[in-house]
């Protein structure tokens, strides 16, 4: 929980809890663009360029955590990757992620694609591809980790047209990476018919812009340790919830 007050915090700072750490990317210029901030000297920061993310060069039981933030929606083999990260993560240690996912951008999606019906006849992908949450739990117990958390946050952003919203995808790097995607731009009739449509299903009545969904997945997950704390097994307790809530019948609520 942050401190209230950061001027005079209670909690002692991050740094003095962290002795290495390690930040990975394919991009120099993303691994150091924050290079010269002050905090770079309050932590031993380590930065390495890889050139291929689903392939980690670490050896098993390496590091204390794995974090990663709005990357793992661009793995190919989701499974092996997780599988690497419980590998090199030491025993009882946490893998803690976020990553977009499910019906991230399903407005931009449904426009599209009846846009390339209406104009072509027919539907070409434009958006990729994106594991949905109820995957995301199973995908993390079979690559070996316990004790799993998994939450959902569905963030809407409105923009004046389809048209920034592409803009503003394309600028993010999130724009359509599909290996098998028609290349090229799209026509302007495609374009013209995407915007119409978008506005016609999706665009609320009391706004002048258009929403634009970004669904986000939080999961933590556990590698197995000696002494990790269990689940109590089903049934097991010894509390009743309609006491802690007052009583009352909860059975068709």
């Amino acid at each position: 929980m942050p401190d209230i007050d950061p001027v005079n915090p209670n909690s002692p700072p991050l740094a003095t809890r962290i002795s290495n750490l390690t930040c990975v990317d394919t991009s120099h210029a993303l691994l150091h663009r924050d290079a010269d901030e002050p905090f770079n000297k309050e932590i031993s920061i380590k930065r390495e360029v890889i050139s291929d993310l689903e392939s980690l060069p670490y050896a098993e039981n390496t590091f204390d955590a794995v974090l990663s933030s709005l990357s793992i929606h661009w793995i190919n083999d989701l499974p092996s990757l997780l599988a690497q990260v419980n590998s090199i993560l030491k025993p009882d240690c946490p893998f803690i992620a976020a990553m977009f996912g499910g019906d991230t951008l399903f407005e931009l999606r449904t426009s599209l694609q009846l846009a390339d019906m209406e104009r072509r006849g027919g539907v070409s992908p434009h958006v990729s591809p994106l594991a949905d949450v109820r995957d995301v739990g199973g995908l993390l117990n079979k690559a070996g980790f316990k004790m799993l958390t998994v939450d959902v946050e569905d963030i809407v952003v409105e923009y004046p047209d389809t048209f920034a919203l592409m803009q503003d995808l394309q600028s993010m790097g999130e724009n359509n990476a599909i290996l098998h995607r028609e290349l090229g731009p799209m026509s302007r009739d495609v374009l013209l018919a995407n915007e119409a449509i978008y506005r016609e299903l999706h665009k609320e009545e009391e706004s002048r812009g258009i929403p634009a969904t970004f669904r986000l997945i939080y999961m933590i997950g556990w590698k197995e340790g000696e002494g990790q704390a269990q689940p109590l097994a089903r049934g097991s307790g010894e509390v009743n919830l309609k006491d802690i809530l007052g009583g009352g019948d909860f059975s068709n609520r």
